[in-house]
Formats: structure tokens, C-alpha cells, sequence
């Protein structure tokens, strides 16, 4: 079990850049402890992988006062570790719309929608960009629509994979109790506790 740190320098800079990315892996947040630690304990031995979850584990409990929190997420469908910053405050809908117009956010919710409901939760490119017909409001071109795709992709929202358009590790961790909501029938549970699983028939904790 991960323990609780003295929080330093290090775990703020480690927080910023987590938070300001939204997903990186644990490589990219490896090379992040390693930088903070080069700029701040230049005078300590380099830390290991193995000292992530301590420096996760004393960031989350500074912030969980304010609803935030580090998520970490094995992503199965590439076999990948992530880290994800969630803000657990309100809707994660309703944070997309401080970077996103109206009709944008629209286009999002329609493409968690339609690969929520999907037998294996994905789709083909085409039926996301055929969505932009369902937005109410101002249209989104299909031009637009490719961009938000590859944005949302390097953000962690949707991966991918195979030609299908995937749900991505910062769905996994942060929309995860709004699909149980909105779409209960739609996600598969895992066989043995029943919660939420994303890809497979067991959850991450089974």
C-alpha cells in the first residue's frame, strides 16, 4: 500500500504537470518525477517507478479536500499504465464547457453515447463523424468534429485502436460513475463484483 509522504516541491510540480496534460502514462509521469527531483532534490538519489504511487498517494491526500484526485488506470486495451487527474466536484460534462462551445460539448456526450451503447464499446470513425447531424444548436463540421476527435485522443478521452474509436483511460477513471447513471444497461459489470467494466468480463479490481 502506498504511504503518505512529506509533500515537497517535487509533488507540487508533479500535480501541475499532471494536471495540466489530464492523462500521461506512467513513463511520461516518471520522467516528470525524475525532472521535478533534478530541479528541486538535486541533492537525493533518483527515484525509481516504484516511488510514483508514494508521491500519487501524498498528492491525493492534499487535494482530495477540493474533490481532485490522481487516478491510476491499467488500460487493458494496450496493456499501459495512466495516470489521470480527476476533479470529482460536478458533472465531467460540465467541465468540457469551460473549453468547449456548447455544440462541441454536444458532440462529445453524443460520441460517449454511441460507444457507450455499442455492443463492445466502440465504433468506426465514420458513425462519430456522422454524428454532427444529431447536434442541437450550431453545427459542428466534420472538419471540426476530426479535430475534436485527435484533441480528445491526446487528452485520454477516446483511443484509437484497430480503426474503432475507443473510450480512453481518462473515461475509464473519470466518467466512470456518469455511464453507470446514464447508461446502466448499456455498460457490461464485471462477472464477479458487478462493477463497471470498460473492456473484458472482470473489473480492474478482480
Amino acid at each position: 500500500m502506498p504511504s503518505i509522504m512529506a509533500y515537497t516541491d517535487v509533488h507540487r510540480a508533479f500535480l501541475q504537470a499532471v494536471s495540466h496534460h489530464g492523462t500521461v502514462s506512467a513513463k511520461q509521469a516518471y520522467k516528470i518525477l525524475c525532472s521535478a527531483y533534478g530541479k528541486y532534490h538535486t541533492d537525493e538519489t533518483v527515484p525509481t517507478e516504484d516511488h510514483i504511487p508514494d508521491v500519487v498517494a501524498s498528492i491525493n491526500a492534499k487535494i482530495s479536500r477540493y474533490c481532485q484526485k490522481i487516478n491510476f488506470v491499467h488500460y487493458e486495451p494496450v496493456e499501459t499504465d495512466f495516470y489521470v487527474f480527476c476533479n470529482l466536484s460536478d458533472s465531467p460534462l460540465d467541465r468540457l464547457q469551460t473549453h468547449y462551445t456548447e455544440s462541441e460539448v454536444s458532440f462529445f456526450g453524443l460520441v460517449l453515447k454511441e460507444i457507450a451503447c455499442s455492443e463492445e464499446h466502440k465504433i468506426r470513425p465514420i458513425v462519430c463523424l456522422n454524428l454532427t447531424g444529431e447536434i442541437t444548436g450550431k453545427s459542428v463540421s466534420k472538419v471540426r468534429a476530426e479535430e475534436l476527435l485527435e484533441e480528445w485522443e491526446k487528452l485520454g478521452y477516446f483511443v484509437q485502436l484497430d480503426g474503432m474509436w475507443n473510450f480512453g483511460p481518462r473515461i475509464v477513471a473519470e466518467f466512470d460513475r456518469f455511464l453507470n447513471v446514464h447508461y446502466e444497461d448499456e455498460m457490461h459489470k464485471c462477472l464477479l463484483c458487478k462493477e463497471s467494466t470498460f473492456y473484458g468480463i472482470k473489473c480492474k479490481n478482480c
